[in-house]
């Protein structure tokens, strides 16, 4: 198919030329058959009227259909506001659009394609994404999957048909499973309920689009199995599919612990974004909310294995639902090597691809289950995480919420030395952050500069802090980046990298040194290279010279944060009190 479609595209006409040239050919068939020699010459004037009448009904039927199938294709309307990545899908959109009305117009010869029937096809492929139109599936197919989607709807729940495609295959026959249902369905759900040796995927395509879901998989089942397995392939399809969100439901902040709130018409993820956004314009602190959570919290993580294909083999069913559907993840603009801006179903979403778990690669990922409980609790301190999402093309990537304002390291970048103001907020910001997690018995790993992220209102928060992570060899050290020795405590860097991990001082210690590289705008130890610095800072007690102009609080304050004695320096109750006082003396 994906052949044919660069083939047709490849032609010097436009998409009109393309529309008439289709439907002109079964003109020309027509012609054919009416310019047949006659016997005898009265029977030929007889002849050439009838043919001249029926020649002038054909062209008024192409031209009708011509007008209809400009109009589904909106040949004559261009928009010059559109994005490029909106216009290239378009384009898409077009071309496939343009090869299924040549196998409609192959359907029907010689008359006009029914524009009912037109219509109606047009709205099935826009209400599916693209990847189901590239798919190459012929029209009797499409035919089918329209007739279950009408039958779902009608009866309420799930369609489907199940053919026998061979069954001269040695290990048993061969089985097409086509469904649909007007809901999300999960396919690791399903596809664990039809796990047995007697049952082997050969082909899935699963096309989802605002809830409207279609499946064909192709199945080889054991022979003598094929009245079990029709009656496991309803029951594995009813259990897949994915429930609506209740109307109401528990947000895990307010006064007493939760609050509930009407969720009609809107996703849970869009209710917490705008209690969040509407927090920050009131001045309400989110932190000072009471916010509920296990206690201890649990110190266990769970293993995901993707082969190849990027298809899941084991660890489906706890990922549960924080497994996303790429079909519903768009990436948008790329930020960085790994990093992209883009929208998962009407949302804006932050993007990371994950090192080492890259499309046409087998792997295994780990999810922990205690900074699952940090990053998905609603506190406005800590980058909310919305799931992960095996993509085809991007292999395992990370979605988290959208920071628009970036980092404070390109925050820096623009405007080099901070304002105090500036530097008191986000310090105060950084500080709940870490405490809210060292309460929990729980430290940041790496704080730095290009860690704590930015909303476009200028409220900072503690960005992702390896929620997800391929699965190490056994033994495998810790690895930190070169650069991250300028904010490592010397006890971290002085330590065995196979046993050592950080700890509520040691991200004092950091904290210290972001304060610091705010404060300046610059990069600490930058006449060193990162060994002398690191040797410097654990074995010599170096640390970074203050300017003179540094507020006194803050001088003291990095200070004692940079104790060489871990237990000496103060704890992060201590340092807010210092930085709340001082930021309200100032704003008086």
């Amino acid at each position: 198919m994906a052949a044919a479609l660069e083939c047709w595209s490849s032609r010097a006409s436009t998409d009109e030329d393309m529309v008439e040239q289709v439907l002109m050919r079964t003109q020309d068939r027509s012609e054919g058959v009416t310019s047949a020699p006659e016997s005898s010459a009265g029977a030929g004037v007889k002849e050439s009227s009838a043919m001249q009448k029926r020649l002038q009904k054909l062209s008024r039927n192409v031209s009708e259909a011509i007008a209809s199938l400009k109009n589904s294709l909106n040949l004559d309307s261009t928009s010059d506001s559109a994005t490029a990545p909106f216009n290239k899908i378009e384009s898409s959109r077009k071309l496939v659009w343009g090869s299924v009305v040549r196998n409609l117009t192959q359907l029907y010869p010689g008359s006009q394609l029914p524009e009912k029937l037109v219509s109606n096809i047009r709205k099935h492929y826009d209400s599916l994404p693209l990847s189901y139109a590239q798919a190459g599936f012929e029209m009797k197919e499409v035919f089918l999957h329209i007739k279950l989607i009408e039958q779902a709807s009608v009866e309420g729940h799930p369609a489907m048909l199940i053919q026998e495609v061979s069954e001269n295959e040695t290990q048993g026959s061969v089985f097409k499973f086509t469904f649909a249902c007007n809901s999300s369905i999960s396919w690791p759900v399903m596809s664990s309920a039809l796990d047995s040796e007697s049952i082997c995927y050969k082909k899935i395509q699963i096309f989802e689009k605002k809830g409207c879901t279609i499946g064909v998989v192709l199945l080889l089942v054991e022979g003598g199995e094929e009245k079990l397995f029709r009656n496991r392939i309803e029951i594995a399809l009813k259990s897949a599919i994915k429930k609506p969100k209740p109307s109401t439901v528990k947000l895990p902040f307010g006064l007493c612990g939760c609050q509930e709130e009407n969720t009609k018409g809107r996703e849970v993820g869009d209710i917490e974004e705008d209690i969040g956004e509407q927090n920050y314009r009131n001045g309400v602190d989110i932190s000072s909310q009471k916010i509920q959570l296990p206690n201890p919290l649990p110190t266990s993580s769970f293993v995901v294995s993707v082969d190849e294909w990027q298809t899941i083999q084991s660890g489906g069913d706890e990922i549960g639902k924080w497994l996303l559907n790429s079909d519903n993840l768009d990436f948008v603009d790329q930020i960085g090597p790994t990093s992209y801006k883009g929208v998962y179903k009407g949302k804006k979403v932050g993007i990371e691809k994950l090192k080492g778990c890259d499309k046409g690669n087998s792997y295994d990922f780990e999810l922990r289950r205690d900074l699952l409980e940090l990053m998905s609790c609603g506190n406005k301190n800590i980058l909310q995480f919305s799931g992960v999402c095996i993509d085809e093309n991007h292999g395992l990537c990370v979605v988290t919420k959208l920071m628009e304002g970036g980092s404070v390291y390109d925050m820096m970048l623009k405007s080099k030395k901070l304002q105090i103001k500036d530097i008191l907020r986000i310090a105060v910001d950084v500080a709940e952050g870490i405490k809210f997690m060292n309460d929990h018995g729980v430290a940041y790993r790496d704080l730095n500069t290009q860690r704590i992220l930015l909303d476009r209102h200028g409220n900072a928060c503690l960005g992702d802090m390896g929620i997800v992570a391929a699965c190490k060899s056994v033994g495998e050290a810790t690895e930190y980046e070169t650069d991250g020795y300028r904010w490592l405590a010397p006890e971290i860097i002085a330590g065995d990298p196979e046993s050592v991990s950080e700890t509520w001082m040691s991200n004092v210690y950091s904290f210290g040194m972001v304060i610091w590289e705010m404060v300046t705008g610059e990069a600490a130890y930058a006449t060193c290279s990162p060994v002398q610095a690191a040797v410097g800072i654990a074995a010599c007690g170096l640390r970074p010279e203050i300017p003179k102009d540094c507020p006194q609080m803050l001088k003291s304050l990095m200070t004692k944060c940079w104790n060489n004695s871990p237990s000496k320096r103060p704890q992060f109750s201590e340092i807010l009190s210092t930085l709340l006082r001082t930021n309200n003396n100032s704003n008086r």
